[in-house]
């Protein structure tokens, strides 16, 4: 079967989704069966539909991400959907390494994640936030990866369903375990990368970002706490008050276990165990009240 390619970006009101689709457009010349679809919110109006490109509005009630990425789905006419996030801008040759993955009979890819020191508190919270996807971690499989970059085959899809809806935060993690409950391997190939750019650079932001994503990650490792091995005591709610600080620092130790990650990054750890706390506090505020099996 002739590969055919869907990529798909939930946007709302990047002001990079311009450069990201030049960069996208670069990538795929002379490539038969790809289209580039854009679903959500365009304010700024930089996203041009032409030669390729279908941009495909939705109001302000479909804010989640995980429903703009469904949508797109819905409408792609791909074999495999490759998809970004609208502060992603991917390297040259991301897609070749993630096309490449695919024909050697990968079904699941993920890339890995680059940003920039400019910024003290982006710098942390992409470390805080992506330090197991960095491009010197080793290729492999892998217990979850990121929709921020990362391509999988129309029929994975059909077997294992779409995103859920409900989540705000965490769909990714979440969609790709599921994954691995119906048999499928998480491949990361750490030469597919894309520069992560969030408008995250004070801490307002960070805090804000860190609370919002604590309940739902909760509910997601909770639900499948043996395919993530989420510790026993996270059930229970008052560790994320008394025992916060401790949390927060066996967080902060797995983020910097890897020795290049420390040797790189050493001067993000206060931020970094700034985010963990934050996370405690986001998980103790709104811990889930309902059995988390449904999700």
């Amino acid at each position: 079967m002739k590969e055919t390619l869907s990529i798909i970006i939930p946007n709302t009101n990047s002001l990079l989704i311009d450069k990201i689709l030049l960069r996208l457009k670069k990538q795929t010349i002379g490539l038969s069966g790809v289209e580039i679809l854009v679903i959500g919110e365009d304010r700024p109006n930089r996203v041009v539909a032409r030669n390729g490109v279908r941009f495909v509005p939705t109001d302000s009630r479909a804010a989640y991400a995980a429903f703009k990425r469904n949508k797109g789905m819905h409408l792609a006419k791909g074999n495999i959907y490759l998809f970004l996030d609208d502060d992603c801008l991917p390297a040259p040759d991301c897609i070749q390494h993630h096309l490449k993955r695919h024909r050697l009979g990968e079904k699941i890819v993920g890339g890995a994640v680059k940003f920039d020191r400019k910024h003290y508190f982006q710098l942390a919270d992409n470390v805080s936030a992506f330090h197991d996807l960095m491009p010197f971690t080793p290729e492999g499989e892998r217990p979850y990866l990121a929709t921020a970059n990362l391509s999988v085959r129309r029929d994975v899809v059909e077997k294992a369903g779409l995103m859920k809806t409900r989540l705000k935060r965490a769909e990714d993690l979440e969609w790709t375990v599921r994954f691995r409950t119906k048999g499928y391997r998480l491949f990361f190939e750490p030469r597919a990368i894309v520069f992560h750019r969030p408008d995250r650079k004070t801490l307002s932001r960070i805090w804000r970002h860190w609370i919002d994503d604590a309940p739902d990650t909760l509910r997601v490792r909770l639900s499948y706490d043996k395919w993530l091995e989420t510790p026993f005591l996270a059930r229970y709610r008052f560790m994320y008050l008394w025992g916060a600080p401790l949390v927060a620092a066996w967080a902060t130790l797995r983020t910097f276990r890897h020795h290049q990650v420390l040797h790189a990054y050493w001067q993000t750890v206060p931020a970094v165990y700034l985010t963990k706390m934050i996370w405690c506090w986001g998980a103790f505020l709104y811990f889930p009240k309902r059995s988390c099996s449904r999700l």
